[in-house]
């Protein structure tokens, strides 16, 4: 007879386990066997029960929440401590996700919502960490020490209704480093003044208050100052300055008010450190309207007095004498900073309302610049159309300010975009930098200034910058989990996409880029869940509508890639991004030429791209068309970052296959040798497979392609429909590696 029991449930998982397996069985075995082990003294400490088994994870209940989760922290930590005292190739780390809720005992198992529940937040935990339903928070948050800090509401599969999920913070886990009032209280947080007029109008002059505070405190030297993007997610909240500082790393918190009433402004502020609440320093200033700028270096002084051994900038220059250009421009950043198109275009209008009130102020000029920019990154409007008008404002913006941090990082993001410049790029963003080295866009864009250059390391230093001063950014969540991923860690991408999705659920690449990085790690059911997320919040989401198409190429199912293309068609019919899904869905269904037409319109649509080039390039390779395939790949050597290392190695590839096909075999060693020697890309492994598989050298191909495996090389995820490796899709070796990769059915379908 089937029992129904509230019950606390955990499960747990090893991250990483089936690759390891995979590369080195016998190690994977030993590191299971330890890992259990671990979980099974700990489980039984904590008066748990261990359900059963998953293959690498346990599902455990408990008679209470508090019992679960401190049985969760005593995990982490035993494998924490572990993974300190043995090299990297010996670590390994758990997922664990915690519920309470309903089961129905049969025959020894558990069944019902609630091990739904605890399987759909797991996944959210990240390596090393412990995610909790709302359920099982709501029992033990007042009994723990550890913090739980909110993910927001989740859309889970097969849940109606969205889940709030909370992360427990760690003490161990730079998030949970509490801050310390000797370590941190140069790490500081300007939250949202509050308006406290009688005039709910005056919320923006409030706002730009705290845009102008956050300004002027990060010009002081050994100052950290958190940008605006993340402060403004708590305004008007009611968390506790503790939990604030904690969630933002920071040691100090300047809060305050702002009132106006007539021509007289009060301004009330007050300092507190981030660990203990105390109030370090407070300060009200009574002022004429007219002052109001002059004000925000008096406060910053005042601040930077009670923060011991820091020294004050020069004087703050004003940044408009118009207080209406000065609210539009405040607007605008706030909509800018969301990415989304609509959010985008309102950003527009707010900056061309605050350049029609002041046509002097040099900070709207950057932002109109800075709009424009991103309409054409992200496909939204055509490149030729925009990026005239981006450049004529950096340059209005620079002749006004020449020392104006946001217009050379301006400057920078716009000549990576127009004509992928990556060294007047580079230097426009250190100058940026300079300038104020607390503006965490300008971080943003060098990170993929160094990524375009293949210094992974150093885009990887830039990115941890930009988030550490702006940590509630998702578009830098975004960003760095693309770089993440060209590098090989999909893991930690996942986490980083996850986290944009959070905190901006709008933003419609987060949904394709989250499904490539399963793709990556072979999940394909994890990357049809999400695209099904995204596209049940947006269904219009053509960037969504690519990835399902080429996600259902390499299952196999040509219809529903049809479908999702001619959809997109039908969404965005003029857009090049739309066009290069459908190119590359004739190509790999066997239309090579109908392909080449649309990329064709694509190259001139975006001159400035030389990856739709190499398209074509690769399209003529294909069919056997050497002289067209020679003069596309020469066009793409003429571009701008060819000699950019990522490049360099993506030309070095097809300039191999086409050297076998002419038969030039001095210069199929010469393009190998620097493929191999190119700098450390995971897809490096592919690129070599793909000019031996031409040349025929089949032993020397799956060796490469063996070694692209044990690191999830992104490019294999494109294998299964990339037209170039027909000629070895029914060999054993290449349905093994199907299999292994979680695609027997391709495999079986191919045979």
């Amino acid at each position: 007879m089937d029992e129904r029991q509230l019950v606390a449930l955990m499960l747990t998982d090893m991250v990483g386990y089936s690759r390891l397996s995979q590369v080195d069985e016998a190690r994977a075995l030993r590191l299971l066997e330890e890992h259990n082990q671990g979980i099974h003294d700990s489980v039984q400490a904590h008066g748990g029960h261990a359900i059963k088994g998953t293959g690498d994870g346990f599902l455990v209940e408990f008679p209470s929440a508090l019992q679960a989760v401190s049985c969760a922290v005593d995990i982490q930590r035993r494998f924490h401590d572990r993974n300190r005292g043995v090299d990297e190739g010996e670590r390994f780390e758990v997922r664990i996700g915690l519920h309470l809720g309903d089961v129905v005992r049969r025959d020894g198992d558990v069944f019902g919502d609630g091990v739904n529940i605890t399987a759909r937040i797991e996944p959210l935990a990240g390596p090393g960490g412990i995610s909790a339903s709302a359920a099982l928070r709501d029992q033990v948050w007042n009994k723990i020490k550890q913090p739980l800090v909110s993910l927001g509401p989740q859309k889970l599969k097969n849940l109606e209704a969205p889940i709030e999920v909370f992360r427990v913070v760690l003490p161990w886990s730079e998030a949970g480093q509490a801050p310390t009032a000797k370590a941190d209280r140069t790490r500081l947080a300007v939250l949202p003044l509050g308006n406290v007029s009688p005039d709910p109008d005056d919320e923006y002059f409030a706002d730009g208050m705290t845009e102008e505070l956050i300004y002027t405190l990060s010009k002081v030297p050994g100052l950290k100052v958190i940008a605006q993007t993340s402060v403004m997610g708590y305004k008007g909240t009611a968390k506790p300055v503790r939990e604030i500082a904690r969630e933002l790393s920071v040691g100090a918190v300047l809060e305050g008010s702002v009132r106006t009433a007539g021509d007289r402004l009060r301004i009330t502020v007050q300092l507190i450190d981030g660990a203990s609440e105390e109030h370090l320093w407070s300060g009200r200033y009574d002022r004429d309207l007219a002052d109001v700028f002059e004000i925000q270096t008096e406060i910053a002084q005042s601040v930077a007095g009670e923060l011991k051994g820091v020294l004050v900038a020069g004087a703050a220059q004003r940044p408009t004498e118009s207080l209406d250009a000065y609210k539009e421009y405040l607007k605008g950043r706030q909509f800018w900073a969301r990415r989304t198109k609509t959010s985008l275009y309102k950003a527009l209008e707010h900056f061309e309302a605050a350049v029609g009130a002041d046509p002097g102020f040099a900070k709207a000029y950057s932002g109109l610049a800075d709009t424009y920019t991103v309409l054409a990154n992200q496909g939204i409007e055509a490149a030729s159309q925009v990026h005239p008008k981006a450049r004529k404002a950096v340059e209005e913006a620079l002749r006004l300010d020449p020392n104006l941090a946001e217009a050379h990082a301006s400057l920078g993001v716009l000549s990576l975009g127009l004509s992928q410049d990556v060294a007047t790029a580079h230097r426009a963003l250190r100058r940026a930098i300079e300038l104020n080295p607390n503006y965490a866009q300008a971080y943003h864009w060098l990170a993929l200034v160094h990524s375009c250059e293949g210094r992974e390391a150093e885009a990887r230093e830039a990115m941890e910058r930009a988030l550490e001063l702006d940590p509630l950014a998702h578009i830098t969540h975004v960003a760095y989990a693309e770089i993440l991923l060209e590098s090989g860690d999909a893991d930690e991408a996942k986490v980083h996409l996850l986290r944009a999705r959070d905190l901006e659920p709008d933003f419609p690449g987060v949904a394709a880029d989250l499904a490539w990085a399963e793709m990556v790690l072979w999940n394909w059911r994890g990357a049809e869940d999400a695209l099904e997320i995204g596209l049940h919040r947006n269904p219009n989401n053509t960037s969504a509508l690519g990835a399902r198409a080429h996600l259902s190429l390499v299952l196999g199912n040509v219809p529903a890639a049809r479908a999702a293309v001619e959809k997109a068609e039908g969404i965005a019919p003029n857009s090049p991004d739309v066009w290069t899904q459908r190119a590359l869905f004739e190509h790999r269904t066997g239309r090579t030429e109908e392909g080449i037409r649309w990329l064709e319109r694509v190259a001139e649509a975006r001159p400035e791209d030389p990856f739709s080039t190499i398209r074509i390039a690769t399209c003529y390779l294909h069919l056997g068309k050497l002289a067209d395939a020679r003069r596309w790949i020469e066009r793409a050597q003429g571009h701008p970052t060819a000699s950019a290392a990522k490049l360099r190695m993506i030309l070095d590839t097809f300039w191999g296959v086409l050297a076998v096909r002419e038969g030039r075999p001095e210069d199929v060693e010469q393009r190998l040798a620097a493929i191999r020697g190119a700098y450390a890309c995971p897809r490096r492994r592919t690129s070599a497979a793909f000019v031996l598989v031409a040349a025929g050298r089949l032993d020397e191909a799956f060796s490469e392609l063996d070694q692209a495996m044990a690191i999830h090389d992104p490019w294999l995820a494109e294998l299964p429909a990339e037209p170039l490796m027909a000629a070895v899709r029914s060999h054993p070796r290449f349905q093994q590696m199907l299999e292994v990769m979680g695609l027997g059915r391709v495999a079986s379908a191919t045979r």
